[in-house]
């Protein structure tokens, strides 16, 4: 009987050991929820607990977690527990996280995509400056040419011309010389016309005087 006693008490003794380091173990181990519920992952939602024999903890959103739905805060929901509530709230921004970064994972594809359709449109644009530009400058080459081409052969008009203008001043000086001459000629055809008139005139008399003196010589002759 006094074995028996021992035995049990032995056994209580290791029973209280055992509930003692498990309770230790748990204040040890368990987390402080008002520190998790505290840290910069949870600032995004606020834990109420209600009052009265079976409290519950109501997890609500301070901002709303859907980038499409900025204003949408809503309620994550009420839970029996603390450690529920905590472990909700964890969910729900590690699914918002997902969301986010599903969200931003599909705009940075759809950003990549227009960026490389940009980029081909770039390269088309080059590639078309490109010709276009070798297109210009051999155009341009050309004109040079022509344009040179012309500045010669309107050099060459213009000496041309020079030439053409200094000729025409050489005829227009021979005209007015010749001019000159033809009314010095012309005064002396008047001036010899003249004499030639006077002597005509000269000769007539003197052959009209000529006759008279024949006249008389024959009549002179005549006489006895």
């Amino acid at each position: 009987m006094l074995n028996a006693f021992k035995v049990l008490a032995v056994f209580t003794s290791i029973a209280a050991v055992t509930i003692m380091a498990v309770a230790l173990s748990t204040w040890v181990v368990a987390p402080d929820l008002r520190s998790e519920m505290n840290t910069p992952a949870m600032l995004n939602y606020t834990f109420d607990v209600s009052a009265g024999e079976n409290p519950q903890w109501t997890v609500t959103r301070r901002f709303s977690t859907n980038p499409q739905a900025p204003d949408e805060r809503g309620t994550v929901g009420t839970f029996p527990n603390g450690y529920d509530a905590l472990i909700k709230a964890h969910q729900d921004y590690r699914n918002s996280l997902t969301t986010r970064t599903t969200a931003m994972t599909t705009e940075t594809a759809s950003l990549t995509a227009q960026a490389d359709a940009f980029r081909a449109k770039q390269e088309q644009d080059l590639a078309a400056m490109t010709a276009k530009i070798q297109e210009l400058t051999a155009e341009a080459a050309d004109l040079a040419v022509r344009l040179r081409a012309k500045s010669d052969q309107l050099q060459g008009l213009s000496v041309q011309g020079r030439e053409t203008r200094e000729e025409t001043a050489q005829r227009r000086t021979d005209v007015v010389r010749l001019q000159h001459e033809l009314e010095e000629v012309r005064t002396d055809l008047y001036r010899l016309t003249a004499i030639r008139r006077d002597l005509v005139d000269r000769l007539l008399r003197t052959e009209i005087e000529n006759q008279e003196l024949s006249d008389r010589t024959a009549q002179l002759g005549r006489k006895p």
